[in-house]
């Protein structure tokens, strides 16, 4: 802050002299006369009250530079502290300058009288030296006659003004929008009717943060972007948000326009916001939307129609191929290992003096990888048959099945010294030809995946839920990463080499679809080298229709 000139406020010839001093140095930084006299007549006021209720008073007119902007202050100060003296006249004040604060500090009072100046850019350094210097060579003044018809200038432009403000009120408060006007620090100092009724409080200035509470909280990034541009660039600002309305909570959509009001100088002076209610017109806008994104969901869907049509017929074609493959499984494919069965075991039978250690070796491993041929065929067969056939449903004691596969597995059970541990199990609803093979292929993995030096242990739980039973398959043996728990029910997946473990890869393809076939549903947990569970859920009876549930 650049100090000007100090006027010292003891008796009424300095009051006439802080009033013309006031008046030249708003008049040297081309300020308009109107402008002129508020501010000096802001000072006198202040001033006054300075000499009327002050110690040791005095006013200095200086010159502040922030942020790119000019502003000349006016600072009463005094040891005395007599804000409470002073209430209308800061009041008063108010009116006719950009700011008006008090500070206090221990015999240290201060009111601070602020007007932007209406300059282009920052004053310079030389123009301020040169106001110093006016004032230091200051001719005498002769100030009461001018004080006087300055005055009553000021008194009857402040008639004009508040006629010409009524006559504001009544035409913005008539129209049909919401109307509000911003100073040029961002505080509102009017709002219609209209916006009143809507918001029932007013914010305070133009704000993001002061508006958060009155735009719908999904429109309020978009607004405040909006909003900070505008104060930025200080350009107008136009835009499409929903506004919640005091009374019924309800966001209802309203073109907002903030226009800035600049003086021929392009310096800004204040804004003028407008909110026009457009959500009518959002409403039939919807509208013919979702009829002509209801009009390409029709279209999507016709063509998904015949989409799915053709896919059907390739669906049926792809059955109908699958069953002639059953059918060559079946009878094609098999011919040709049985012959290949029975001429290898015959060589080996008559010729076997014939035949040195080469050929024997190389008889058992054609005979090998024919039993391969006939396991991995018979397992299609298998699957196949699964995906054509509609099973029979009856009641099925799943104790006895059980038995039956731990009697037929007699032979590796023995051989690996294995344990199990039974729950009783159910009586439930299914195809007991497809359970029995569902959990001789899970006893089976379990013996089969089993450590080489620890005995298999094999427990089987059951547990009711609801109108179903989960029944789970703990083992002890080498397990798998759970990486593959999903993996592991695919065709063909497997694990583990052939030479490490034998097998065609479709066991739990076969298991998995048999529980599908049961409206069940099975899944795996395992930790490597510690365990394997298998969980199949099962309804347990059936509907009124004699359909499983």
């Amino acid at each position: 802050m650049k100090e000007i000139v100090k006027v010292k406020l003891e008796n009424e010839m300095d009051l006439i002299l802080a009033h013309k001093r006031a008046v030249k140095l708003c008049e040297l930084c081309g300020l308009s006369l109107i402008v002129q006299t508020s501010v000096a007549t802001a000072v006198s006021e202040i001033a006054r009250c300075a000499i009327e209720y002050g110690k040791n008073s005095s006013l200095i007119l200086a010159i502040d530079q922030f942020q790119g902007k000019s502003l000349l202050k006016a600072i009463v100060s005094d040891s005395n502290d007599f804000s409470e003296k002073v209430t209308e006249p800061v009041n008063y004040a108010k009116r006719l300058v950009d700011d008006v604060s008090i500070e206090k500090k221990p015999r240290d009072f201060r009111i601070i009288l602020k007007q932007s100046l209406n300059i282009n850019g920052i004053i310079t350094e030389a123009k301020i030296q040169t106001f110093i210097a006016y004032f230091k060579i200051e001719p005498a003044l002769s100030p009461y006659d001018e004080l006087r018809r300055k005055n009553i200038m000021l008194q009857e432009l402040a008639e004009k003004l508040k006629e010409s403000e009524g006559d504001y009120r009544i035409l913005t408060d008539s129209l049909p929008l919401m109307m509000f006007s911003v100073n040029s620090r961002g505080q509102i100092l009017y709002a219609n009717k209209w916006l009143q009724d809507f918001f029932g409080t007013i914010p305070k200035e133009l704000s993001t943060s002061a508006w958060q509470g009155c735009v719908d909280i999904e429109d309020h990034p978009s607004f405040a972007k909006d909003l900070n541009n505008a104060f930025q660039w200080q350009s107008q600002m136009n835009g499409q948000f929903r506004f919640i309305e005091k009374v019924t909570q309800k966001s209802l959509w309203h073109n907002i326009t903030v226009i800035p009001l600049k003086n021929e100088k392009e310096i800004l002076q204040r804004w003028i916001g407008l909110l026009v209610d457009i959500d009518a017109q959002k409403s039939i806008e919807r509208a013919l939307k979702d009829n002509k994104e209801l009009q390409k969901t029709q279209e999507a869907l016709f063509a998904n129609q015949e989409e799915l049509q053709q896919k059907i017929i390739e669906l049926n074609r792809s059955n109908y191929e699958l069953e002639q493959f059953a059918h060559l499984a079946t009878h094609d494919l098999q011919e040709p290992l049985r012959k290949l069965f029975f001429i290898s075991d015959t060589l080996k039978r008559k010729y076997a003096a014939i035949i040195d250690s080469a050929g024997v070796t190389m008889l058992d491993s054609m005979i090998r990888a024919a039993t391969r041929m006939r396991e991995l065929i018979t397992d299609l067969l298998s699957y196949s048959q699964l995906q054509q056939q509609k099973m029979s449903f009856d009641a099925v004691d799943l104790n006895a099945i059980l038995a039956e596969i731990v009697k037929d597995l007699e032979v590796q059970v023995k051989e690996k010294n294995a344990t199990f541990i039974i729950d009783d199990l159910p009586v439930i609803f299914g195809n007991g030809l497809r359970l029995r093979q569902l959990f001789s292929n899970l006893i089976s993995n379990s013996l089969k995946y089993s450590k080489s030096n620890v005995p298999p242990r094999i427990s089987i739980t059951t547990q009711q839920a609801k109108r179903d039973i989960v029944i789970s398959f703990k083992d002890n043996g080498i397990g798998f990463d759970e990486a593959y728990c999903e993996k592991i029910f695919g065709l063909f997946e497997r694990l583990h080499t052939k030479s490490q473990y034998p097998g065609t890869g479709i066991g739990l393809a076969i298991c998995k679809r048999i529980v599908e076939l049961h409206k069940g549903n099975i899944t795996a947990l395992s930790m490597l080298n510690e365990f394997a569970m298998f969980e199949i859920t099962l309804p347990l009876g059936k509907n009124e229709n004699g359909d499983k549930q």
